[in-house]
């Protein structure tokens, strides 16, 4: 979906606008180096219950679970809290992109979708042939 205007309230209306199947690519995340060896993918969608870590702000190298993911980008991480005044704790919200998915799901299987998601972009494969490409040694001139 294009918007065509600059001002960022019709920006941030067409984000809250999105569909759902549109709204998933703007969701997806970096993956861990050793899941991207392992699985041959760069980025995937966020769902709840992944634990990912904070790359960038107040909670750098947090890691946690997901608990819930807002329409606006952002998500809130169990691990992450802060404490109000009045003593009571809550979860601040996390944008996506200073996020890196370090591990999927806690259930024992793999969702089918998400399986199938997987196994289409290592498919497609950009990562992978960047994977098995020999890396060209620099010659030294004597």
């Amino acid at each position: 979906m294009k918007v065509e205007s600059k001002q960022p309230r019709k920006q941030r209306k067409a984000l809250y606008n999105y569909k759902n199947h549109n709204r998933s690519k703007l969701l997806s995340t970096r993956v861990a180096d050793f899941l991207r060896d392992e699985y041959g993918i760069k980025r995937l969608p966020l769902r709840v219950g992944d634990q990912v870590r904070v790359c960038r702000g107040e909670f750098k190298d947090f890691e946690g679970e997901v608990l819930e993911i807002t329409k606006n980008l952002r998500c809130k991480i169990k691990e992450c809290t802060f404490e109000k005044t009045d003593g009571t704790q809550f979860h601040p919200t996390i944008h996506i992109a200073n996020l890196v998915i370090s591990k999927f799901t806690k259930e024992k299987k793999m969702d089918p979708w998400r399986a199938n998601m997987i196994e289409r972009k290592a498919l497609y494969g950009f990562y992978e042939e960047e994977l098995k490409a020999p890396k060209k040694e620099k010659e030294v001139e004597k």
